[in-house]
């Protein structure tokens, strides 16, 4: 582990602050965390300034960080008298996190890597940092966090010595792809797919698409953008492009003259056996994930750590034990009775192509004898945030036919979808939370059973998860 690229004198200069009580000998910094129940040894904590938050609250935090190993505060001036420990004041500390991630991304001279999308930019970030991190020194956090403070402290946090930096931004509206992108300053930005999302701020899928293309406005020179060439949007993703900038593209997918091409893949076991092309180079490999759009999303990861001068074989070897964030789904074997159930986890993620890539994978996955599917399911879309979408209720409708499901549970606004329950299917129980759903579904599963959660953060279908878990104890098994 290596100490943070910015010295604290850069600190001071960049913020405009001033350091107070710093030991003799100076300290040495790690990382970089806002959030409290994350803070670890050698962090500097940044309080981030509430409307109505008092001195004494400013203290609290700052103790309860210190109890958890941090070295140093970045705290807003005059927020704490008296105190002895090593705090950097500054009149701002969110404005001073973003002129450190502004400063530490003009003093790396490493290769930075953008990642966004509507779908699938945490699990690219995790694949390649996994499957390259030995290879050369990486810096990624590996959470789903890519807003735009997550954005500044995984640039402020830019350790000594790193050679890549993979940032994943998220672009909920119109310009702040840019402002991301100038804060990255990107080699590469990689846009995995495009799905509604955000539709209350972009309007339209059509403005969703060039306002993600817009990442590619903070390209440094001589940098390019690799596309999925095989979602639905791409022509249109593509012309965005090419509207911004004139960088080179360079297309994933599974169609002949893919810079990276999926060859073929065949599903066995709970893995894919996969053959690819990847910039000329012939690969097979085994991965250890489930959703049908796993393998392409693969291809994606491994040309991009080519790109980046990493042998593929190393990489697909890192797969043996790579495990999914839990945001792009987990799989758990959870002992029941005298056998098991598995449970799929699709709770921290409910986009509506989400929901598509879970009755497809319940399709695929047949329970042992006298198992039985059950799937328990929010709405498929974040209403909130875009409202007045319609659903395509034939689709749906279809792809549960498909998916063979035995039993459903379902919370909030899932009532609205009823007609896409085809028959067949017993529907147990439909509640306002997951604590209304909680007992009849414990009540419900047994050994064999194979159960499905998929839902929107706000559906809080987790605590479903973790009740389900606690069914087996110790010896549950993360399968991936």
């Amino acid at each position: 582990m290596k100490p943070l690229l910015l010295t604290l004198r850069d600190m001071e200069r960049v913020t405009g602050g001033r350091w107070r009580n710093l030991p003799a000998g100076g300290l040495e910094i790690f990382g970089i965390n806002f959030y409290l129940p994350q803070v670890v040894a050698g962090d500097l904590f940044v309080y981030r300034t509430r409307e109505g938050g008092t001195a004494r609250d400013v203290g609290r935090a700052v103790d309860q960080a210190f109890k958890r190993g941090a070295v140093a505060a970045l705290v807003p001036q005059g927020g704490i008298s008296g105190s002895a420990r090593p705090l950097l004041e500054v009149a701002d500390p969110v404005k001073a996190l973003q002129d450190m991630a502004l400063g530490a991304s003009l003093k790396f001279d490493g290769i930075r890597v953008l990642v966004t999308g509507s779908h699938g930019k945490t699990g690219f970030k995790t694949q390649l940092y996994h499957l390259i991190r030995k290879q050369m020194v990486t810096h990624a956090t590996v959470s789903s966090a890519n807003m735009e403070i997550p954005v500044m402290r995984v640039l402020a946090s830019l350790p000594q010595g790193a050679a890549v930096a993979i940032v994943e931004a998220a672009v909920p509206a119109r310009n702040i792809g840019r402002e991301r992108a100038f804060l990255v300053r990107p080699d590469y930005c990689v846009i995995t797919g495009i799905g509604p999302e955000h539709l209350k701020s972009h309007r339209t899928l059509e403005n969703l698409v060039r306002h993600k293309a817009e990442v590619v406005t903070g390209l440094r020179p001589g940098g390019r953008c690799l596309l999925n060439g095989d979602d639905p949007c791409f022509p249109q993703l593509l012309e965005a492009v090419h509207s911004f900038s004139a960088c080179p593209v360079l297309v994933f997918g599974s169609a002949p003259g893919c810079a990276g091409r999926l060859v073929s893949a065949e599903f066995a076991g709970f893995h894919w056996r996969v053959r690819a092309e990847i910039l000329g180079e012939a690969i097979e490999y085994d991965l250890p994930l489930l959703e049908h759009y796993a393998p392409v999303a693969s291809v994606a990861v491994l040309m991009q750590a080519k790109l980046l001068g990493a042998d593929l074989t190393a990489c697909v070897a890192e797969y043996d034990d790579y495990r999914n964030f839990e945001s792009s789904g987990n799989l758990y074997r959870v002992p029941v009775g005298e056998g098991a159930m598995l449970v799929y986890d699709q709770t921290q993620r409910g986009e509506l192509k989400g929901f598509e890539s879970t009755f497809e994978l319940m399709a695929r996955l047949q329970p042992p004898p006298g198992g039985r599917k059950i799937a328990v399911l929010s709405e498929f879309i974040n209403l909130e945030d875009n409202p007045g979408f319609d659903i395509d209720i034939e689709r749906m409708r279809t792809l549960m036919a498909a998916a063979h499901i035995d039993l459903l549970f379902s919370v909030n606004a899932f009532e609205r979808y009823a007609a896409t329950i085809p028959p067949g299917v017993e529907w147990c129980k439909h509640g306002q939370g997951p604590e209304d759903i909680r007992e009849p579904l414990l009540a419900s599963v047994r050994e064999n059973d194979m159960v499905f959660l998929r839902g929107v953060l706000a559906a809080r279908l987790g605590v479903l998860t973790r009740a389900l878990l606690d069914q087996g104890g110790d010896a549950v098994d993360k399968i991936y």
